[in-house]
């Protein structure tokens, strides 16, 4: 099972190829959930729509990581910027983003090799799609980082293959632009984003709930889940070394309920606070925000709940929701003049 991210959404996947009738078979046929398909025709074009939406609609969690003190926690840790992660959601043009780019090699203008070194963002993946007679040149290409995946066109598993490719290389995407996340929690011992056991539980939800969006929440592995038609839910998440703590901190305050307290004690339930300070509610309050817990054993011991999105501050009117993104991306092609492609 592929591990969890810190973030993924839908993005856009550019498909070039001069052939225009194989292009817009290849884009029919490719059904990716969580995948729109902007088609090409000419390279230089595709190259220059590439870049100028690299440049202009940019995903940067450069501000992503800072050092701090949390306040469930009496260790000093890498604190997650929440702020940076839930604006997102906000980002109209989020599934503009072009995550890969997929690209005949022989065309006329410039070929697929040069198309792909031409593309600025060297986190965007290429895919090369090749004859049998160009393998050894796509073989250099690799070699020479110039394309990061190639794929014979002349081969009975072409679709399977190229499906694959495409969800492996919008993955590899999130991953690069995330892999502080997981080098900076990994200072801290093995974290949920390596965790299969996690991974596994955290996918099963996903797909239960149609989920296509998702945002960690804190350190811990609580995540924001959002579905294509802007349905919010909340994955929130207590390793045992939070929940002994929050458990001391109840019983120091001198103000935590005695039912309360037992129910915390008991591992069967635990509390679920998003707020965007980082600070917990008052203790005296603790009752409201009780859920009941599944536990998991992994790499370490997660209690785990999934609630709507109630716990979150979220302005639900204020977001674009994939399903209408994709179907107003429909539309538009379905408008466009077909030498235009």
């Amino acid at each position: 099972m592929t591990n969890v991210l810190s973030c993924f959404f839908p993005t856009t996947v550019v498909l070039v190829d001069d052939n225009i009738v194989f292009l817009e078979s290849l884009k029919d046929y490719l059904d990716i959930k969580g995948v729109v398909f902007k088609t090409f025709a000419d390279p230089l074009m595709a190259v220059d729509y590439v870049n100028e939406m690299s440049s202009t609609n940019r995903l940067d969690y450069a501000d992503l990581i800072r050092d701090g003190e949390e306040s469930m926690s009496d260790w000093k840790s890498i604190l997650l910027n929440i702020n940076c992660l839930h604006r997102e959601i906000y980002n109209p043009y989020r599934f503009s983003r072009v995550s890969a780019v997929v690209s005949d090699y022989l065309m006329h203008g410039i070929d697929g090799i040069e198309m792909c070194s031409r593309i600025s963002n060297k986190n965007i993946q290429r895919i090369l799609l090749t004859g049998i007679a160009d393998e050894k040149i796509a073989v250099n290409a690799f070699n020479d980082g110039k394309i990061d995946q190639f794929v014979k066109k002349v081969t009975n598993d072409f679709e399977e293959e190229i499906r694959n490719s495409i969800t492996g290389s919008v993955y590899k995407y999130f991953q690069g632009h995330t892999e502080n996340v997981t080098k900076n929690l990994s200072v801290l011992g093995k974290s949920h984003l390596e965790d299969p056991i996690f991974a596994d539980f955290f996918f099963s939800k996903c797909f239960v709930n149609g989920i296509v969006e998702y945002y960690m929440l804190d350190t811990f592995g609580s995540y924001l889940l959002m579905d294509e038609y802007g349905k919010v839910s909340t994955l929130s998440v207590l390793t045992e070394h939070e929940m002994c703590r929050l458990i001391e901190i109840g019983i120091e305050s001198d103000e935590i309920a005695s039912d309360v307290l037992n129910k915390l004690q008991s591992r069967k339930y635990m509390l679920i606070s998003h707020e965007r300070t980082g600070l917990l509610p008052p203790v005296s309050e603790w009752s409201e925000y009780l859920r009941e817990v599944n536990c998991l054993d992994g790499y370490q011991t997660y209690y785990v709940t999934l609630s709507d999105g109630s716990a979150l501050d979220i302005d639900i009117e204020d977001i674009e929701t994939f399903s209408n993104f994709k179907k107003r991306n429909e539309d538009i092609h379905a408008s466009e003049p077909k030498d235009a492609w």
